[in-house]
Formats: structure tokens, sequence, C-alpha cells
């Protein structure tokens, strides 16, 4: 259990922060400090989990480290979570080759209670392979993850 984070002191506790992060960043999907909080709870969850559910873990992965590695296959979109959390904490990366290459706030025309097909306001992440992914959706399949991996490997209610 952690003890430097208030009220805040399991696994659970921290995805229930995620998911209140989301909810702030969902009220202002152009907002780079809420995405970016997003960002830092979603990675940062795996070194919860591996902590607290280490006993359960250790065996198939005996470091932090490796869990974090494997985890990323099971979610690439963790991938991302991580690019953009260790780049906001550090000014440059030095321990991994992160796969974002750039990121931007695209103000758009149009407000984002239109579709995509129009011009709206966006959180852009261009991956080194050219290809171009929207911060909205990449944490939504974190968020779809970690419930879903929470829930089927710890039977953790949430």
């Amino acid at each position: 259990m952690n003890s430097l984070s208030f009220d805040i002191k399991t696994t659970i506790d921290f995805y229930r922060k995620l998911l209140e992060d989301y909810r702030e960043y969902s009220l202002d999907e152009s907002s780079s400090r809420l995405a970016l909080n997003c960002a830092m709870t979603a990675w940062h969850l795996t070194d919860w989990t591996y902590n607290e559910y280490n006993s359960q873990l250790v065996s198939h992965f005996p470091t932090l480290s490796f869990f974090q590695q494997k985890i990323k296959l099971l979610c690439p979109s963790l991938q991302i979570m991580h690019d953009l959390a260790n780049g906001t904490k550090h000014y440059h990366l030095t321990r991994h080759t992160p796969i974002i290459d750039d990121t931007k706030l695209h103000q758009g025309t149009f407000d984002n209670s239109f579709s995509r097909a129009f011009d709206i306001t966006t959180l852009d992440i261009k991956l080194k392979d050219g290809t171009k992914v929207y911060f909205e959706d990449e944490i939504d399949a974190v968020i779809i993850f970690w419930r879903h991996y929470l829930q089927s490997t710890f039977n953790v209610v949430i």
C-alpha cells in the first residue's frame, strides 16, 4: 500500500484516479495538460499494479521493467502513454527510444461536437512510422485495457 499519495492507496484507487482524470479531459479534449495527466496516470498504473500484485506476477514477470515490456504488447497504446508520460517528465528521453515522433494541438475550425470528418480541434500524435493517431483514441483503448486486465487478472470489482 502506498503511504505517499493521501487517500489513493491501492491500484484500484489509482485506476479510479485515471477515470477522474479522463472525465476532466473529456470536458476539454483540446487540453494538453489534462491529456498529459491521463497519460501519466495510465502509464504509472503499470508500477502500481506490479508492486501491489507482485506475489501473483513475479513468477511470470521477475521485474517491473519486464512486466512493463510485456503489458505494452497486450496494449500497444500503453507505449504511447509511456512516451508521453516520460516525455513530459524529462526534457530529453535517454532511457528508451519513443515510438512517437511528434505531438501537436491541431486547432480546428469546428468544435468537438462535430466528428473528425470536419476540421475539429484534436491532440495529434505522429508515430515514427508516419502513422497519425489521436490521443482520445489511445487513452480510450488504455482505459478499456486496464479495466479488463484488472478485473480478469485479479478479480477486482471496479
